[in-house]
């Protein structure tokens, strides 16, 4: 599944992800720049938070609260070993029922026990996007 989008199309764009993601927890892959941390702030948006989303470079997961339910996104991109991420109890989150979204994930996708969907997102043009869903 395939989808170009320009930043002002953003909306679109996480509403056919929503559309074709068969999993809870996401993975986001992309080069510097390409709009990972942008596209999940407009999810995060999409599913009730309304507050301030960051990329979690330094702390490697931020929750994002809701009155149902959590938001996990985690930056693993500064990742130095899964000891950093067990200790954080990341792979306890991702066999709950909430909402994960992971960039950088090549550190830990042969970890995953879980589905899990893939999104691909290179940059085409100066201000456009195309992304690929994977499901897992």
């Amino acid at each position: 599944m395939i989808f170009s989008y320009s930043l002002n199309e953003i909306d679109k764009a996480s509403s056919f992800i929503f559309k074709n993601i068969k999993s809870k927890t996401v993975l986001f892959m992309g080069d510097l720049g390409s709009g990972k941390t942008t596209l999940i702030k407009n999810i995060c948006l999409q599913l009730g938070f309304n507050k301030n989303v960051t990329s979690p470079t330094f702390p490697i997961l931020n929750v994002y609260n809701l009155k149902e339910y959590n938001i996990y996104h985690a930056d693993l991109y500064r990742l130095d070993g899964l000891k950093d991420l067990n200790e954080i109890g990341f792979f306890d989150i991702l066999s709950q029922s909430s909402w994960v979204f992971v960039e950088w994930p090549k550190k830990i996708i042969d970890h995953i026990d879980q589905p899990y969907s893939i999104i691909k997102i290179k940059v085409i043009e100066n201000q456009k996007r195309l992304i690929k869903i994977k499901n897992r």
